[in-house]
């Protein structure tokens, strides 16, 4: 054990000693992820619908337990659904939802934006681009949002659409006669600002 004598010996091991503290607060942060950025909005209730047809019949796959995350400074968009929340009309896609419930659907990627302006912006267009797992596969698509700020609460209004292949949302679904091009869409969802909840 050190003995120390002088009281800056003293004072010099305190301030050390609050050094330290912090920088293992911080690299515990980004360790485990946590992240008090301004400019991320978020929701967990977002609406995903995918269509798809079987013998030219429409048939819809659908979740309101969306989770999207969206970074307004750099357009990073992270999106993930788990398989046990979808919901089908079609009782052979349910059958096998129903037994792929432990499974999720990711997407992350980037809006074809360069920056979001925080303080308010008239409705945007915009491309969709990243990849989709499983399965690892690029994806692209359109966008639409709409910023809103109410008082001191900032939210966002995102809807996107992309046409992919059946194989690359439910790779190992088997089913007669169903068309392997579908319409997914992302339907008006809200997202809040995340360091207002």
């Amino acid at each position: 054990m050190i003995n120390i004598k002088t009281e800056a010996h003293k004072r010099f091991a305190a301030i050390i000693n609050r050094y330290l503290k912090y920088a293992l607060i911080a690299l515990l942060m980004a360790y485990t992820g946590i992240s008090f950025a301004q400019d991320e909005y978020r929701t967990s209730a977002g609406t995903l619908i995918i269509k798809v047809e079987q013998d030219g019949n429409p048939i819809k796959v659908r979740s309101k337990k969306l989770l999207i995350l969206l970074d307004y400074e750099t357009g990073k968009l992270v999106m993930k659904q788990k398989v046990s929340d979808l919901t089908s009309d079609n009782d052979g896609i349910q059958y096998w939802l129903n037994n792929n419930g432990d499974s999720e659907i990711t997407f992350e990627g980037k809006l074809g934006i360069d920056y979001i302006n925080t303080k308010g912006h008239p409705p945007l267009n915009f491309p969709v681009e990243g990849l989709l797992s499983p399965g690892e596969s690029r994806i692209m698509g359109n966008g639409h949002l709409v910023h809103r700020v109410e008082k001191s609460s900032a939210s966002c209004l995102l809807s996107m659409t992309f046409q992919l292949k059946l194989d690359d949302v439910f790779p190992g679904l088997k089913l007669q006669n169903v068309n392997n091009d579908i319409y997914v869409q992302v339907v008006q969802s809200l997202l809040a600002r995340v360091n207002e909840r």
